[in-house]
């Protein structure tokens, strides 16, 4: 008789707090929260919309927007960020060819003059005579007592007090489209070409200080403001994108379904949520006995994964072991030849995540003290063949004067990265290196190969790359986690975006277990989720099994799926009714 019944969370905490002890370094995430809520809706009155390059105008709570009608008819409206509303603002003044903020007043620049206005009471307090040399749209912005236009590849200088022009500034980047201040002396230089690259130039200096690609629809560009220096505000009602951005580790994150790790070390983020449910299909050839089965689950909480509302086929037994790893033991009664069952073993409520880790470029490798913690994950073996001369001659190229852990890393993600994917033959480190082709397996073996020879932990991670369109589950992936002290676990994934970042994916994998070795210990003669207990092996001939995994989404996928190489390998039938084998 089949029954569902909720696992104790006194089981679960005993093997959290045993497998803290074995190094699993479990953290804290905190949401990130924005600095207002935003309209899943919103809306102009009907026939009025706004251009795709003129600029918003952000100040303090509010933004300002210029929409046209049909007939070209002007109107200057005012949204509240606070109380979601939003007004008409009186204006006769003409098209508005650009504005900013400055020194609390609002510059409105047209065909023939210059305006300052105080946003409360929108009066004029002063007008200045200073045409604008086009009639399109020129983003401006105010600093030093200078108004600065934008002008081609250049910068356009107007003292405010005398009207005198200053010297022209030439920009680093070519074909910038947006202008945005920061801070008194430092502006966003914007361009929708070359992949939405953002530039934070320093005007005293003249020169880019840092540089960023920003993840966004590249239209949406256009209707970007800065709310401080490291976070962004996107407020598009073309695109209907409305959202903030921010920065972390150099690098630009949508704030929503962004969490961060209690010690600021980490941020993950673009949450897909599931529902997975473990479906195993048994067809006995022979009668059989009372069978054992064991099935491997998903680990429950990971830097990029976590399970909630798990429910397990009754009766079984639950294990879990130091490094979070969990199966399922259960008993099926003895079968007639010919007969089938269709089991429920498992189900749960999915979030997977993209991951971000921020290194610290100063860290070196304790060789000696990675050698007490974790002997087995620096363990020689048949797949990384540490002393193999190619290996050796390998590591002594890419290594030559790095010191650090972040150099060490970064140089064995660009390189296993850069290793062509081909479907493998599950061989060992060397003879990938040598023939430079490989599947998933064959690239984690190189990276663990290069790693364990420099005094770096690795362990294998089995897990499943999803296609997120499918609404069934293959197991069929494997990347590797490294050790680095002070974050713990982190991945080095070489074929998913961005590939070759150490501590970075853009793959939100579903993890099923992490092993020192290729080899789980509850499962015997390859990879896979579900066997024969070992004392009983010999019966897998008279029982075939079929495992299906299968995911329903529960929230919005917002993204399109993750560009991975296919897997194109051959099913291997390692065992008689097994069909889950990873490249």
């Amino acid at each position: 008789m089949k029954q569902w019944i909720l696992f104790f969370s006194i089981f679960i905490g005993s093997g959290f707090l045993f497998a803290k002890e074995q190094g699993e370094f479990p953290a804290d995430w905190t949401s990130v929260s924005p600095t207002f809520s935003y309209p899943s809706v919103f809306s102009f009155p009907e026939s009025e919309s706004v251009e795709l390059f003129e600029s918003l105008l952000q100040s303090r709570n509010h933004l300002y927007f210029q929409t046209r009608t049909k007939e070209k008819q002007i109107t200057i409206y005012e949204y509240n960020l606070e109380t979601k509303e939003i007004h008409p603002k009186p204006w006769d003044k003409g098209k508005i060819l650009g504005w900013t903020e400055c020194n609390s007043e609002l510059l409105i620049q047209t065909k023939q003059k210059l305006y300052a206005l105080q946003p409360k009471s929108w009066e004029i307090k002063k007008e200045y005579n200073l045409p604008s040399p086009s009639s399109s749209w020129k983003d401006i912005i105010c600093s030093g007592g200078n108004l600065v236009r934008l002008e081609k590849d250049q910068l356009q200088q107007v003292h405010l007090e005398s009207l005198e022009e200053r010297p022209f500034l030439p920009l680093p980047m070519k074909s910038v489209q947006r202008i945005v201040k920061v801070s008194e002396s430092e502006i966003l230089l914007i361009s929708s070409f070359s992949g939405n690259t953002i530039q934070l130039f320093s005007l005293p200096d003249q020169k880019t200080k840092k540089e960023w690609k920003f993840p966004t629809n590249h239209r949406a560009l256009f209707k970007l403001t800065s709310l401080k220096e490291d976070r962004f505000l996107v407020f598009d009602p073309i695109t209907k994108i409305y959202g903030e951005w921010i920065l972390f580790d150099n690098h630009i994150f949508p704030i929503d379904g962004l969490s961060k790790r209690s010690d600021g070390k980490a941020v993950r983020f673009s949450p897909i949520e599931s529902k997975i449910q473990y479906k195993l299909e048994l067809s006995a050839t022979s009668e059989i006995r009372e069978t054992k089965l064991v099935v491997v689950l998903p680990k429950k909480d990971t830097y990029s994964q976590e399970l909630r509302t798990e429910t397990f086929y009754s009766p079984s037994v639950f294990g879990l072991d130091e490094t979070g790893n969990r199966t399922l033991t259960f008993t099926i009664p003895a079968m007639k030849e010919g007969e089938s069952k269709l089991l429920s073993l498992y189900e749960g409520n999915l979030t997977r995540y993209k991951i971000h880790w921020k290194l610290d470029p100063n860290s070196l490798v304790n060789r000696e003290e990675n050698e007490s913690k974790f002997p087995n994950e620096l363990r020689d073996d048949w797949f990384v063949k540490l002393e193999d001369p190619i290996v050796v001659g390998k590591r002594d190229e890419l290594f030559q004067g790095k010191t650090t852990l972040l150099e060490i890393l970064s140089e064995t993600s660009k390189y296993v990265s850069s290793i062509p994917y081909q479907s493998g033959k599950f061989e060992a480190a060397p003879y990938v290196i040598l023939k430079n082709n490989g599947g998933c397996t064959e690239h984690s073996y190189v990276t663990m190969s290069l790693l364990r020879g420099m005094g770096i932990p690795t362990r294998l991670v089995w897990n499943y790359l999803p296609t997120e369109s499918s609404s069934e589950m293959s197991f069929n992936h494997k990347y590797v986690e490294v050790w680095v002290d002070g974050l713990g676990w982190i991945p080095l994934e070489p074929l998913a975006p961005p590939k070759s970042k150490p501590g970075v994916t853009h793959a939100r994998h579903l993890v099923f277990a992490v092993l020192p070795t290729p080899t789980h210990p509850k499962i015997v003669g390859g990879d896979r989720l579900v066997q024969i207990a070992k004392d009983q092996i010999p019966l897998g001939k008279q029982l075939k099994m079929k495992l299906t995994i299968l995911k329903k989404e529960t929230g919005d996928r917002l993204e399109e799926e993750i560009g991975i190489q296919p897997n194109r390998i051959r099913t291997r039938a390692i065992q008689a009714g097994e069909d889950l084998v990873v490249p």
